[in-house]
């Protein structure tokens, strides 16, 4: 059992809710993060990310078009660069590396990183660009080399969330970009499940968890938070991330500054 927040390492958590399966949801009093107590141990993660990149293309919207991903990674991109020139790009988690291509694509300077050693292998001599592998928090990576650090549904995965943090704090030249998209667990359909959760209405309590995958679960104002606080970013951007693809193009509305739906994204610059 953990006995602090995976983020803000504060010992102030309590338990919130039991979801279908039985696993126990622990809420953070400080930060307000939610997160799996216990956690899955090492060797199961381990095992799941080998298989990880199959299940992604089983339950992904998008399924295995890509079209849609290239769109979604471009406008990013484009949101991005609204605040930093082209230059070192870190992917963290670059799962079929669509995300490496499009930056790449860009003119920027594309490295990648990826849990599974024998998948991280394949990808980059698919792509030709450089990856890493192993433990993110111990990389062997030169400090203040990067200007933009890419997380695109990454942090809700590793069971040590703050570390990984902590590590692109100090991977990133001074101004530069975090990216980071995650669910949002304070979206309006998540507060409705939530709602006919206690009525006893819905037979798979809490299955919005999605804690067959997911470990860490964000609430975008409070998130926004504890990474201007604790990690010294400035927060420059924060709009829902789940948008309608017409034609090959990301359609962008004024409607998500309102952060209703079922993920965020943000831009911060390292302070």
């Amino acid at each position: 059992m953990l006995s602090s927040c995976t983020i803000c390492n504060s010992g102030n958590i309590k338990f919130y809710l039991k979801d279908y399966k039985g696993i126990q949801i622990f809420i953070c009093n400080s930060c307000r993060t939610q997160f799996m107590n216990p956690q899955y141990s090492d060797r199961y993660l381990s095992d799941f990310y080998a298989q990880y990149q199959i299940k992604d293309f089983k339950h992904h919207r998008y399924g295995d078009d890509k079209t849609p991903r290239f769109a979604k990674h471009d406008d990013n991109l484009r949101l991005i660069e609204n605040f930093v020139r082209p230059g070192k790009f870190l992917s963290v988690g670059s799962g079929n590396g669509i995300d490496m291509e499009v930056a790449s694509g860009r003119g920027w300077a594309v490295e990648g990183y990826e849990v599974d050693e024998e998948f991280t292998k394949i990808l980059s001599e698919s792509l030709k660009l450089p990856m890493h592998t192993g433990n993110f928090v111990t990389l062997d990576l030169k400090n203040k080399t990067y200007d933009c650090v890419y997380l695109n549904h990454v942090i809700e995965h590793p069971k040590n969330p703050g570390q990984y943090l902590e590590k692109i704090t100090a991977l990133l030249k001074n101004g530069g970009i975090l990216y980071l998209a995650t669910p949002n667990i304070h979206s309006f359909s998540i507060r409705l499940k939530k709602l006919l959760d206690f009525f006893g209405l819905r037979k798979k309590k809490a299955s919005y968890y999605d804690t067959w995958q997911h470990l860490t679960y964000y609430n975008p104002r409070y998130f926004s938070r504890v990474l201007e606080k604790k990690f010294g970013f400035e927060v420059l951007h924060l709009s829902n991330d789940v948008k309608s693809i017409t034609n090959g193009k990301v359609q962008n509305t004024v409607l998500d500054k309102w952060l209703f739906k079922s993920g965020f994204r943000l831009v911060a610059r390292k302070g």
